[in-house]
């Protein structure tokens, strides 16, 4: 399933894109994260799209992000988070 993250992951955002991201885990389907349109992002932003990656994960749903923006990427640099959304590889 191709999902597309909004414009913003910020505090006034969370509760929705929270909601968005509980339907998108209820898909059999591997999820590909789109997040080129990311403009702002901020801690509890990276937090929740963290949480949408371990939970996908502890599901053994495939999940990936598509496309970060500058933006979004040098959030997730800047909270050491580049893991969380490195492709999933088994060992």
């Amino acid at each position: 399933m191709n999902c597309l993250l909004g414009e913003s992951l910020e505090i006034s955002t969370v509760m929705d894109a929270k909601v968005q991201y509980e339907e998108w885990l209820k898909q059999p389907s591997p999820l590909n994260i789109d997040a080129s349109q990311v403009g702002r992002v901020d801690a509890a932003g990276l937090q929740l799209l963290a949480s949408l990656f371990v939970s996908a994960r502890n599901t053994n749903l495939d999940i990936t992000l598509n496309s970060a923006s500058d933006v979004l990427q040098e959030g997730i640099g800047l909270l050491a988070l580049q893991h969380v959304f490195e492709p999933h590889r088994e060992e």
